[in-house]
C-alpha cells in the first residue's frame, strides 16, 4: 500500500546513483511472458548509463541485483496489476504493483521518481465497494476504471445459503455434536427469530470480509437497502468506512455500476479539496492560478503553491538554477537535467503543497502543469 508516509520515505532516501524504473505490466494474456523482458532491458540501459558514469561492473551488479532476481520468479510476474515500479540503490531494494499504466522509463539520478505512484495517494488509488444483500453480497476492488469481485471463498454471500448452514448446525447439535459452540435458532416469536437469522448473517459475513479489507487497508463505500445497511453498520469494524453509504438495492447493480456509485463518494469525502481546488480556476484571478511550468517551479520553490496539478504519464527535462532563480527547459537531457514534473512534485510536497496527478483530459486548462497559489 501506498500511503503519504511511504511517498515520504522515498523522497527522503539519500544516495547516488538512485534508481526508479517504471514500465506497464499485464494480468492476463499472451503479453504477460513479454514483461520480465521489458524489465531485463531496463535493468540494462541501467547498467550501460551507470558504466558511462564511471561505475565498475561489480558495483552496478550488486545495486541491480535485487531486480534481477525477479526475472527468475513466473509466481511475481503472474500477479501482476497494471503497472510496476523498482527502486534500487546501494542496500535498498522497493518495488509497488499499481493499478495504473505507467510509462517504460529507466530514471538515474540523485532523487527518485515519486510521479509514478503518487496517484496511489491522490486520484487512480483503490477503494472498495461492498454490496450489502441477503441475496449476492459482493465485495470488489475499484479504481476508477475497473472493477474487480475479490469476496472471499468463505464468505456466504447468500441469506439462504447461510441458513442451510444453520440447520445442518442444529442437527449437529441435537445429534450431540459441537453443542458448546452452535448458535441456531428457533425459539421465541417468529419476528425475533427473523431478526436473529439476519444479524447472525451479516456477523458472519462482517467478519469474511473485514478480514479480507484489512489486507490491502483501502477505503469502503457501503451500498445496500437501508434494513441491511443499518444491520451491517451495526456490527461493522473496518475503520476505514466512508460515513455516508449508498441507499440503493445492489441486487440490481452489475458491478460497473457499483464502482461508478462508490467513486462518487470517494470523490465528495476523500477528494473534496481537491476537487474544491479545481473549481478555483474558473472563479479566480489569474494571479492566483497559473499553468506556466516556469511559473509554478519558481513559485513552489518559495513556498507560494498551494495546490499543485500534474498530468499523468508525462515528463518534462531541464533543471532549476537555485543561484539565479530561473528554470532552463531542455528536448535532449544531459547528465544535470531532471524530469521537472517529478522535482516539482518533490519541492511541493517539501514545500507543503497538496501535490495531484490528474489524467491530461481532466488537468485544469487541460496543460500539463497547473498550481493554485496561496497568495
Amino acid at each position: 500500500m501506498v500511503s503519504d508516509k511511504t511517498v515520504e520515505e522515498i523522497i527522503e532516501k539519500d544516495g547516488n546513483p538512485l534508481i526508479s524504473i517504471t514500465m506497464p505490466t499485464h494480468r492476463v494474456g499472451e503479453e504477460i511472458k513479454q514483461d520480465p523482458i521489458r524489465l531485463k532491458n531496463l535493468l540494462t540501459d541501467v547498467s550501460d548509463t551507470l558504466t558511462d558514469r564511471g561505475m565498475k561492473q561489480p558495483e552496478i551488479d550488486e545495486i541491480l541485483k535485487p531486480a534481477k532476481e525477479l526475472l527468475e520468479q513466473p509466481i511475481f510476474w503472474s500477479h501482476q496489476d497494471s503497472g510496476l515500479v523498482v527502486y534500487l540503490a546501494k542496500g535498498y531494494f522497493n518495488y509497488f504493483q499499481l493499478p495504473f499504466s505507467v510509462q517504460e522509463k529507466a530514471y538515474v539520478n540523485t532523487h527518485f521518481l515519486i510521479t509514478p505512484i503518487l496517484p496511489m495517494v491522490s486520484l487512480d488509488g483503490r477503494f472498495n465497494v461492498l454490496a450489502i444483500s441477503r441475496k449476492d453480497a459482493r465485495l470488489l476492488r475499484c479504481t476508477r476504471n475497473e472493477a474487480t469481485d475479490i469476496t472471499p471463498d468463505s464468505a456466504t454471500t447468500n441469506i439462504d445459503d447461510y441458513q442451510e448452514v444453520v440447520q445442518e448446525k442444529q442437527l449437529q447439535f441435537h445429534s450431540g455434536a459441537n453443542r458448546d459452540k452452535t448458535m441456531f435458532f428457533g425459539h421465541g416469536n417468529r419476528e425475533d427469530n427473523h431478526r436473529g437469522i439476519i444479524e447472525a448473517y451479516f456477523r458472519e459475513l462482517e467478519k469474511d470480509i473485514t478480514t479480507e479489507l484489512k489486507k490491502e487497508n483501502n477505503p469502503l463505500v457501503l451500498v445496500g437497502l437501508e434494513d441491511n445497511l443499518g444491520y451491517y453498520k451495526s456490527i461493522n469494524s473496518y475503520k476505514r468506512t466512508v460515513d455516508d453509504a449508498v441507499n440503493a438495492n445492489p441486487d440490481d447493480m452489475k458491478e460497473h455500476d457499483l464502482k461508478e456509485t462508490g467513486w462518487e463518494k470517494i470523490q465528495n469525502f476523500f477528494l473534496k479539496d481537491m476537487y474544491n481546488s479545481l473549481d478555483q480556476f474558473t472563479e479566480q484571478t489569474s494571479a492566483k492560478v497559473s499553468n506556466n511550468l516556469s511559473e509554478v517551479i519558481e513559485s513552489t520553490v518559495m513556498g507560494k503553491s498551494k495546490n499543485i496539478f500534474i498530468s499523468m504519464n508525462e515528463d518534462r527535462w531541464g533543471h532549476y538554477d537555485e543561484d539565479n532563480h530561473e528554470v532552463h527547459l531542455t528536448d535532449e537531457p544531459s547528465n544535470e537535467d531532471v524530469d521537472l514534473l517529478n522535482w516539482l512534485a518533490v519541492k511541493g510536497i517539501e514545500t507543503g503543497s497538496n501535490v495531484y496527478i490528474l489524467p491530461r483530459d481532466e488537468m485544469p486548462m487541460k496543460s500539463t502543469v497547473a498550481a493554485e497559489f496561496r497568495f
